[in-house]
């Protein structure tokens, strides 16, 4: 198991030791979660003020007949929520708000509970890496295949897609800077380290 953990933390080693690399790491984490943030901010308004616009007008048409809803309004919203969903979940990574239950593994041995989260953040940025490239073959084939919005007729539809592969690499890039940052910690402090950490960013807004 120890061996395990000191092999997993070489590939790190250089950049926990290069002010310079860990500059630009900071630099990353700046962009990445201010590009998350914001979209996911931006959708939600954006979202909701569509909405709001549709349901009023419709009150409206009821009254005056010359009045009428925004045609692509619902559809356009649509693809708002889905780009904060996606984008906030991805920011979520960085806050630790996901659901995890660490019952079980802090009944562990310290050494086999910093195993188990490491594995368990590996497993995730797989997942998250596959789901990107999915998401980048589902943009590629509504590009080649040429479809468009069927509300806005000019717009091609992968465009309202790309959220799908950007928001899912945003992902794992958040789950492989969870590991680059468990593999640092010592074996005993993981634990409760990552609990603290779901506590205090789930608190802490920004």
């Amino acid at each position: 198991m120890k061996s395990f953990l000191l092999l997993l933390q070489k590939p790190f080693k250089w950049a926990h030791l290069s002010p310079s690399v860990n500059r630009v790491f900071r630099i990353l984490d700046s962009v990445i979660a201010g590009i998350n943030k914001n979209i996911a901010v931006f959708g939600l308004v954006a979202g909701v003020l569509i909405v709001a616009i549709n349901v009023f007008t419709r009150f409206l048409a009821t009254f005056f007949s010359d009045i009428h809803s925004l045609t692509w309004g619902e559809e356009v919203s649509t693809y708002c929520f889905i780009w904060s969903a996606l984008f906030g979940a991805a920011y979520g990574f960085r806050k630790g708000v996901h659901i995890s239950v660490m019952i079980l593994v802090e009944r562990f041995p310290p050494a086999l509970a910093k195993t188990c989260v490491i594995v368990s953040y590996i497993l995730s940025a797989c997942f998250l890496a596959f789901m990107a490239y999915a998401g980048y073959l589902v943009c590629e084939l509504n590009y080649e295949l040429g479809r468009y919005s069927e509300a806005l007729h000019n717009v091609p539809l992968w465009i309202f897609l790309v959220c799908l592969p950007a928001a899912f690499l945003g992902a794992t890039y958040r789950v492989i800077e969870k590991i680059y940052e468990v593999s640092w910690m010592e074996a005993k402090d993981v634990v409760k380290i990552t609990q603290e950490e779901i506590i205090h960013d789930s608190a802490i807004k920004e």
